[in-house]
């Protein structure tokens, strides 16, 4: 039996309160902003649906009527019908073996025909809905003509195929320095170039390394691909800078934004390398506490961008939630900005969200169920 629950919360929120830029007349469309929020329970059924990794491998069908969330402890992918609410069906896949798609997946992609791209430090293939491999993808930078980089580990961080099924693109780099590039690849013959993203290379000057005689941990700001209508977005929540780069034109072009609420990026020098826990905390906090962008959301129905921003709380202890300053911002199809606003009533970042039928819906957790809070915009 499907469930449906609904919480309908009006939240009106007040009035950015900051000036407009002196630069445009753009009225901030989100001034006025209200919204109601409804919650959702898929129905797994007689299964269950493993949420311990939340929707971090999944995917969207090109109508939004299906997720396909890849989950790691089971190596399936279950498939979820969106508009009935209802899990439909689990495809399973080997770890090992000549189909194997390694033990820790790091990207997953859903292609036309039901065919999944899964990239892992063991290995990068696209599968059928069978767990066949039906390409082996070869991704040393040896292996691609017009490519010249350090190492020879393969290009895979990030790993994405373009609509058209022609281009992979990736973000190689060196991860203990966290700089990063775009990698432009051509499989079919073997050709490919590396493109110098340096705005992105902000996200290398927050990375802190943690090493002592018990342990070792390294956090680095990431940095994301994307790809809507046929373009590449590539952005990091150290900036708001974004860029965008268009594989049918073969251009690349980096947008700025005149933010009135916020900052436009991380500022501050951080310690990269501590050797205590507390040292390790002191630096977090140094960099969670300023503004952090989130990845761009597409709203076929409004044709405009969305992204959020947050600035993280202080604990009041380690076993409090974590509670953040939560900004919303909006973009036309081009990328300008035309409106943002703090959202006072909100203290959390949405999980995992996404745009279908012109409402947000955000992954929550509902008794071990897969839910999603689904938010109407008002503007």
């Amino acid at each position: 039996m499907k469930k449906l629950l609904t919480i309908s919360i009006l939240a009106l929120l007040s009035a950015c309160g900051s000036k407009k830029s002196e630069s445009t007349e753009q009225k901030n469309i989100l001034e006025n902003l209200t919204y109601t929020v409804d919650t959702l329970v898929v129905d797994p059924g007689e299964e269950i649906i493993d949420l311990s990794g939340g929707l971090r491998l999944s995917n969207l069908s090109d109508d939004k009527s299906k997720l396909y969330l890849f989950t790691q402890k089971e190596h399936q992918i279950a498939i979820v019908n969106l508009d009935q609410l209802e899990l439909e069906e689990f495809l399973p896949f080997e770890v090992e073996g000549p189909n194997g798609i390694g033990q820790y997946v790091g990207t997953m992609q859903k292609l036309d025909g039901e065919k999944f791209m899964f990239s892992s430090f063991q290995t990068s293939g696209i599968y059928d809905r069978n767990g066949v491999k039906i390409e082996d993808l070869k991704l040393k930078p040896t292996d691609f003509e017009g490519v010249d980089i350090e190492g020879d580990g393969p290009m895979n961080y990030k790993l994405m195929q373009s609509a058209n099924g022609k281009w992979l693109f990736s973000l190689p780099g060196d991860f203990m320095e966290g700089s990063r590039d775009l990698a432009v690849l051509d499989p079919a013959n073997s050709s490919g170039k590396i493109l110098d993203i340096p705005a992105m290379d902000k996200a290398s000057e927050f990375r802190i390394i943690l090493q002592s005689t018990e342990m070792m941990s390294i956090y680095v700001e990431d940095v994301n691909l994307q790809e809507f209508d046929g373009q590449v977005f590539i952005s990091t929540s150290v900036t708001s800078d974004i860029y965008r780069y268009d594989y049918k034109q073969d251009s690349l072009q980096l947008f700025t934004f005149p933010h009135q609420l916020v900052p436009p990026a991380k500022t501050g020098a951080i310690k990269n390398k501590v050797s205590s826990e507390d040292e390790w905390r002191s630096e977090m906090e140094k960099a969670s506490s300023q503004i952090g962008f989130e990845k761009l959301l597409w709203d076929d129905s409004s044709n405009r961008f969305f992204r959020f921003g947050r600035k993280l709380l202080p604990k009041e202890n380690d076993e409090a939630p974590t509670k953040a300053e939560v900004y919303l911002f909006a973009y036309d199809a081009n990328l300008k900005l035309i409106g943002e606003k703090f959202l006072e009533d909100v203290d959390q970042i949405p999980s995992y969200p996404f745009f279908k039928d012109g409402k947000l819906y955000s992954y929550v957790n509902v008794e071990d169920e897969l839910g999603f809070a689904v938010f109407t915009f008002n503007f």
